[in-house]
């Protein structure tokens, strides 16, 4: 009896269950308000609908209601935590009440442009701080101010013939203006390695899920090479102090340049057409008539922008679209400044205010599209994002802002992998926007020398394996079939078996061809439009690409041998028979065996083709200085070659001509090497004709170099010394400045 006892069951049912659990005759645990039981189930939870009994004495007896089992009787301490829920919860409603009735229109958007709009109000007091609803700013503005008339005078006695090359030229705004409004390229363009992170690409934070999580943008991990040393649009880190900001936002102009009376939108109409009728022809490289990208996408766009933003009242015009009709507008008024003798009825001064505040403009639109309207429901155009990235790039360029241009280089990479790169079908207006990076990018890398060559033992390493002999085919390397989807800084030399990347004359697949943006495989491609939209050879492009590539990372290795790090002779071995190689290459494509197919297609353009000739004899050049280092009178014939053309192509240039000049690159190139007096004169004519027909910064910062590299040189000689000879390589360095000639 007894062990019947202990083998019975123990009672499982509980009393005061919700009536789900009750009407299934399972086990409730009589959580509140909804049981667990029901939750892990996934079942509905009825809930509890037994009240507490409530007992009464009537007439002596004791009656029960009917409706069963008494339930739980709730503690005091859960009574009391009801009452703190409830009150924390009305409190909290009663302060966003607060707050939001605070707030103008009812927007945070709205205070916060309110905000910025006061503390850009040159006639705000400064007396307290800027108030708006929940927000406000301390107003630091006089500090700034006068720390910066006290570092003017620190920084202007620099005085170099370099140092001026990156300073727009004399006419780029009045006396008065460039006083007031010091060169935006103070502080050495090296300083960008200093506190330009990742998080700070295209304002965008690392933790944004469409850019971490399918890891598009992953790095490689063979190499320490800090890619944030050179990537980076503005950094808006808390961080950084005052003076970094200031040296790499947009040229910071006085409040009197962006004064009340400017509005860059009411010159619209003028300034448009301006840019299609006389900018564009002057900033397209090779002098041609065929349409460039600028008015087939570019100026169709800010125009509908324009009319739906005034006129037509449109509510939502994308911020991409804003940015890129501002940036057209800074471009055109910025060429009306570079050019006084342009008929218009305003001043230069003018013009100048225009440019400043239409450049903020486009800059601020850019910046906000970038951060809200990459993804999401109010995700911008992907050919919006890159036009307004490309004109900034232009305006930059024009203007002799390099800092600023390299940080919309790298903005407008990154937008075009995460974006473009990854379409099932990239469109044809799509393409032509890139074809547009690409030329910008790789013809700027050509000349930017001011990359960090110092490698440590273990990242030289890691390069130099990646350069030693395959003894065994690899069909990883010899196809591409996967778009590479790191940032490209130009110091990485992806090499094939047997360098097949620099057969020239064989032909891509149709994935390398669209994802290859910067040419690292230089064989052709059948479908490309370099020829349509600047009128040369994909090819060119790839060997100055390649040349570029090589240059850097035989730089690196020659650094680290200078320094006595241990080389990889197996790797130096195959770089020096990749520059050979490569030698070859563009030796042979540029005594003719392509160029006459050329000539031949653009039989009706002579400038064109004298262009291209120019740029086929300055590849030579540009490869024997990069590549070889070779004494510049060993290249004189080629100088000669390069003069020549040029000289053809402007003879046949007439005076109302509206295109030209091209690209100031060749000559630039070529330029550096002149040794006799003919050569150097005939390269100073050039500069100066192709400076009076559109003013741009370039010619202004090329004529500044060369004029220092042939000073050195005639030391050089004169001295009789048996080091190296002084190039433009060495200028560039030691003046902290990056020629642009894009």
């Amino acid at each position: 009896m007894a062990a019947s006892k202990r083998s019975r069951p123990r009672r499982s049912h509980a009393l005061g269950g919700c009536s789900t659990c009750r009407r299934r005759h399972v086990k409730c645990d009589q959580k509140r308000p909804v049981c667990r039981t029901c939750r892990a189930l996934d079942v509905k939870c009825e809930g509890y609908s037994d009240q507490v009994l409530w007992m009464h004495t009537d007439n002596g007896e004791e009656t029960e209601s009917a409706r069963g089992t008494r339930r739980y009787l709730y503690s005091v301490r859960d009574e009391l935590d009801l009452v703190l829920t409830r009150v924390l919860e009305q409190s909290r409603l009663s302060m966003s009440t607060a707050l939001g009735s605070d707030l103008v229109s009812g927007s945070i958007d709205a205070s916060l442009a309110e905000v910025d709009s006061r503390l850009r109000d040159p006639e705000r007091s400064l007396d307290g701080d800027i108030v708006i609803g929940p927000f406000a700013v301390l107003d630091f503005s006089p500090a700034p101010r006068k720390l910066e008339q006290e570092l003017v005078p620190e920084i202007e006695p620099v005085a170099s013939d370099i140092s001026s090359a990156a300073e727009p030229p004399e006419t780029v705004a009045p006396e008065n203006l460039q006083e007031s409004n010091p060169s935006p390229i103070l502080d050495s363009l090296s300083q960008i390695d200093d506190f330009l992170h990742w998080s700070d690409l295209l304002s965008f934070g690392l933790d944004n899920t469409e850019f971490t999580t399918s890891g598009v943008l992953s790095m490689s991990n063979d190499l320490s090479f800090d890619m944030s040393q050179e990537m980076g649009l503005l950094p808006v880190d808390s961080n950084h102090n005052d003076d970094l900001l200031q040296t790499f936002t947009t040229q910071q102009a006085p409040a009197e340049l962006i004064s009340a009376d400017v509005d860059a939108l009411q010159e619209a109409p003028f300034l448009l057409k301006h840019f299609q009728d006389t900018v564009v022809p002057h900033i397209m490289a090779i002098p041609c008539r065929q349409k460039s990208p600028w008015k087939i996408l570019n100026v169709p766009a800010a125009v509908i922008t324009y009319s739906d933003s005034t006129f037509l009242g449109t509510e939502k015009v994308s911020q991409a679209r804003l940015a890129n009709m501002y940036g057209l507008l800074a471009c055109s008024a910025i060429h009306l400044v570079l050019n006084p003798s342009t008929i218009s009825t305003k001043p230069p001064e003018y013009w100048w205010k225009v440019a400043n505040q239409a450049y903020l403009q486009a800059k601020d639109h850019m910046q906000t599209s970038l951060q809200s309207e990459t993804q999401g429901l109010k995700k911008a155009k992907y050919k919006d994002q890159l036009m307004a990235a490309c004109i900034l790039i232009q305006y930059t360029i024009m203007s002799g802002q390099q800092q600023h241009a390299r940080c919309f280089m790298i903005d407008a990479e990154r937008l075009l992998r995460l974006r473009g790169l990854s379409k099932t079908r990239i469109s044809k207006k799509a393409r032509l926007l890139h074809h547009v990076y690409t030329w910008l990018r790789i013809v700027g890398e050509s000349t930017f020398v001011l990359h960090d060559y110092n490698l440590s033992a273990s990242s030289l390493e890691a390069l130099g394996s990646r350069f030693r002999l395959q003894h065994t085919p690899n069909s990883e390397q010899m196809t591409n079939a996967e778009p590479n989807p790191r940032l490209d800084d130009f110091l990485r030399l992806e090499t094939q078996n047997s360098d097949s990347d620099l057969n020239i004359d064989e032909p891509k697949d149709k994935t390398s061809g669209l994802h290859d943006i910067h040419l690292q495989d230089s064989r052709s491609y059948p479908e490309t439009l370099y020829k349509q939209i600047y009128g040369i050879p994909e090819t060119w492009l790839g060997l100055v690409s390649q040349t570029t590539r090589l240059a850097n990372v035989l730089e690196t290795f020659r650094i680290a041998r200078e320094a006595g790090q241990t080389m990889n002779l197996e790797a130096w071995e195959t770089l020096q028979r990749r520059s050979t190689r490569l030698e070859n290459m563009i030796c042979s494509f540029s005594l003719g065996r392509t160029r006459a197919g050329v000539l031949e297609l653009h039989a009706d353009s002579k400038p064109h083709g004298h262009m291209v000739e120019a740029l086929n004899a300055a590849l030579v050049v540009f490869f024997y200085r990069r590549i070889r280092k070779i004494h510049p009178a060993a290249l004189q014939g080629h100088v000669d070659s390069v003069i020549a053309a040029l000289q053809a192509c402007s003879a046949t240039l007439t005076q109302d001509d509206p295109t030209g000049p091209g690209t100031a690159w060749p000559l630039f190139i070529a330029g550096c090497e002149a040794m006799s007096t003919a050569r150097r004169g005939a390269v100073m004519s050039m500069l100066d004709r192709a400076s009076s027909i559109c003013g741009f910064a370039a010619f202004g910062t090329a004529r500044n170099i060369i004029t220092e590299v042939w000073r050195k040189q005639d030391e050089h000689l004169t001295a009789n010394r048996g080091e190296s000879m002084p190039s433009w390589v060495d200028v560039v360095k030691q003046g902290q400045i990056w020629p642009l000639f894009c």
